[in-house]
């Protein structure tokens, strides 16, 4: 019986806690467990990112202009 009601008082105890603050501790647990990249790998990952978005960049204004000159020839032909 005691062992129960202790489990009884455990839990309203856990259930009195401020939800906020418990969420925040359990960030900052998992948090610890992320394995960050090195400083190396760091700007690596930021120059492909960077390199990435200029080809992207540059293939949609390429594509741009390649249907911007369609339209234009197709608004003459169809005058």
């Amino acid at each position: 019986m005691a062992l129960s009601a202790k489990k009884a008082a455990q839990k309203n105890k856990n259930k009195k806690k401020n939800p906020g603050k418990s969420f925040l501790s359990g960030v900052k647990v998992e948090m610890k467990k992320v394995i960050w990249p090195t400083k190396k790998e760091l700007i690596n990952y930021t120059v492909m990112v960077i390199v990435a978005t200029i080809v992207v960049m540059v293939i949609i204004g390429v594509a741009d202009g390649v249907f911007s000159q369609l339209f234009k020839l197709l608004q003459l032909v169809v005058g």
